[in-house]
């Protein structure tokens, strides 16, 4: 699979580490074999979940459809193709200016 698809969450004070991993879970289950999740990183004050896709825009709609109300607000999500240095292309929020980065 050529794209690396992340899915990310800042930690504030009030995250809700449990409904993260219930997500990647969830998107384990239901995403398909188009999408292999490969799991999760914590640190640096975010936390990611790790999909490899050669669709990563679709897989974008699908990931969002599976996103608990109240994490979109903080959710963020980019891809870029796997194994490289290339930047992020963001997906959303569509309208961010900022760099996209794993810290």
């Amino acid at each position: 699979m050529k794209y690396q698809l992340v899915v990310q969450f800042p930690v504030t004070e009030d995250f809700d580490f449990d409904a993260v991993i219930e997500l990647e879970t969830r998107l384990t289950l239901e995403l398909g074999e188009k999408y292999i999740v490969e799991g999760h990183d914590f640190g640096a004050g975010e936390i990611n979940i790790f999909i490899q896709t050669d669709e990563p825009e679709a897989g974008y709609e699908k990931v969002f459809d599976m996103v608990d109300v109240d994490l979109v607000s903080n959710l963020r999500m980019a891809y870029r193709v796997k194994s490289s240095e290339d930047k992020f292309i963001w997906l959303y929020p569509a309208d961010n200016r900022d760099s996209f980065s794993i810290q």
